[in-house]
This record gives C-alpha cells, sequence and structure tokens, in this order.
C-alpha cells in the first residue's frame, strides 16, 4: 500500500485491530515527521558510540542488520568500513531518505521498509544486529515480540549491539522527560534473559543535532546463545 492510498483510506477500512491502527497511524505520523521536518536523532552522521565501537574493531561481521535505521547514518557508516549491510524502518520515508543517502556516499546498502517484529521474515540471517534508538520506544508487548524477532534473525554466536537512552548520568545527562522512557542495565537483562549472554555495558551519548540537548546513552553489547 502506497503512503498516498494510505492517507485517503478510512482506518477502519483498512484495518482490523486496536493494535494495527496503532501501527498505521504511528507510522504515517513518522512519514510526516521525516518529510516535513527533521527528527532530533537525524543527525546525518553516524552516531558517535557506534563510530567508537568499530574503531575498537568490537563490531563482528561480514553481515549487520540495522534495525530502525531511520535515514540510514549508521548504516551507511558501517557499510563505508566495508561491511555487508541492511537497514529496515517501518517508515517508508526514512527508507527514501536511507537510499538517496547511500547513493550520494557511493556506498551498497539494502535498505527496507519492514516493521522490527518483523525481521525474522528476512531471508537472511546477520553476524551482527544493531539497533540505535529504537528499544527504548517500545512496550513491554512489543520488546517481547522484538526480542524473539531478534533471535530470529541473528546467527547463533552472533551479536546484538543496542544503543538506549540510558538511566545513568555519564559525561551527559539523564533523559529528563517521560517519552520515551531511559532504559536501566537491569530493564535489559530481564529482557534478555534468555538466548542472550550479556557481554558489557557503557555510557556514552545519545547525539541528536543542534536544535535539542544531547543525553547519557547506555549501550550494551550482547551475543547470541540460541
Amino acid at each position: 500500500m502506497s503512503n498516498r492510498y494510505a492517507l485517503c483510506q478510512p482506518v477502519n477500512a483498512t484495518l482490523g485491530s486496536k493494535k494495527e491502527k496503532n501501527m498505521i497511524i504511528k507510522k504515517l505520523l513518522f512519514d510526516i515527521w521525516y518529510r516535513f521536518a527533521k527528527p532530533p536523532w537525524m543527525i546525518d552522521q553516524a552516531q558517535p558510540d557506534l563510530i567508537a565501537t568499530a574503531e575498537k574493531g568490537e563490531i563482528r561481521g561480514p553481515t549487520v542488520l540495522d534495525v530502525g535505521c531511520g535515514s540510514g547514518d549508521n548504516a551507511i557508516y558501517l557499510a563505508s568500513r566495508g561491511f555487508e549491510v541492511t537497514g529496515v524502518d517501518f517508515s517508508a520515508k526514512a527508507i527514501s531518505i536511507a537510499k538517496q543517502k547511500a547513493a550520494n556516499a557511493k556506498v551498497a546498502v539494502t535498505f527496507l521498509t519492514l516493521d522490527a517484529a518483523k525481521i525474522g521474515t528476512l531471508d537472511k540471517r546477520f553476524d551482527t544486529v544493531i539497533d540505535f534508538g529504537l528499544f527504548h520506544n517500545l512496550g513491554d508487548a512489543d520488546r517481547r515480540r522484538y526480542v524473539r524477532a531478534l533471535s530470529e534473525v541473528c546467527v547463533n554466536k552472533g551479536q546484538f549491539l543496542m544503543m538506549c537512552l540510558g538511566d545513568e548520568a555519564g559525561e551527559y545527562p539523564v533523559y529528563p522527560k517521560r517519552y520515551p522512557p531511559t532504559v536501566s542495565q537491569d530493564d535489559i537483562r530481564a529482557s534478555f534473559s534468555e538466548r542472550w549472554k550479556i557481554e558489557w555495558f557503557r555510557l556514552g551519548i545519545c547525539k541528536v543535532h543542534e536544535k535539542f540537548e544531547n543525553y547519557s546513552s547506555l549501550l550494551t553489547a550482547m551475543t547470541s546463545t540460541k
């Protein structure tokens, strides 16, 4: 379904459950945000936490999946370092921007419009999956679905690297608002208690563009044990 078609249809006519209705509304809102404004996380460069981790040689390859890739900056950065990268996001407009950015940068990245909970349907398995800013936006039920999908899409002994808004102040302050909520180490341990081994936690920076304030991040690396 194209965005134009979806905008012209009554939600009740196209979708059944309350969850489905909420999801299409959320997608449309993000598409509008990407089309007419600049989301805070759209900084036109890779996140500093990702760059630091890559420069330490701590990202396993060659294949990487970027879930919630947005406008593609992290995926494009990793592709420029020689990784074979796929980026997925539920916003069709974000994916359109990402494809254009990759073309401008002359790097090869596969970008797909796909919900995070459906990454297990991809016909490929990945050595590393990254999530820079998605997990903290999910409610409990969506987190459970997402974690199951991560287990399906990651190879055995594969890596998951995740950056969230952290609940501890490091060099930067803790995000003060109620949404999206900050995430603690205990939150992550609880969500990934099965099929994952946490390797380390680090405090870093959740960088946003100049109209907003940067906040403390919690970076987590874990290994699949399925």
